[in-house]
């Protein structure tokens, strides 16, 4: 299921929705849990597409299992091993919107909650392991490629 689509691994098609989505709605989520009018209107709305970020870094990380053995499972085990524990990121922003959205209707709407501060700490760590997570798995797939050609 998580190994290849079309003749293609399933990691490769996936990941780029990770490194895009959760350092995006992370940002989105740190925001409305800023933004008095916006949490109103959108809190639960961004906790179910934290929801959708969670599943893709699921399938993600999944499909990257699969390519590892495929390629003999000792291809990038630097970012194999970063990459098991993105899902606990995505869960953070994920749960933090939730909270978000519990609170959004407190009686204090322009002043920020423990809720949106959380929010904002778990966007700051997901956005920073996502980096840390894509930038070795381009290191490993390219690295050795861009320094064997000729500039």
């Amino acid at each position: 299921m998580f190994d290849t689509v079309l003749g293609l691994p399933v990691h490769v098609l996936v990941v780029h929705a990770v490194v895009v989505g959760l350092p995006l709605m992370a940002v989105v989520t740190a925001v409305v849990a800023f933004m008095p009018t916006l949490r109103l209107r959108l809190a639960w709305p961004v906790a179910v597409a934290d929801a959708g970020v969670v599943v893709l870094t699921f399938v993600a990380r999944e499909s990257g299992e699969q390519l590892q053995q495929r390629l003999g499972g000792q291809v990038a085990q630097e970012h194999a091993a970063l990459g098991r524990n993105l899902i606990w990121f995505a869960l953070l922003v994920f749960a933090a919107a939730v909270a978000v959205a519990l609170t959004r209707g407190s009686r204090r709407p322009g002043r920020p909650t423990v809720a949106g501060a959380v929010g904002v700490v778990a966007a700051a760590l997901a956005i920073w392991w996502t980096v840390r997570v894509g930038h070795s798995g381009a290191v490993a797939v390219w690295q050795g490629i861009v320094q064997s050609t000729n500039k």
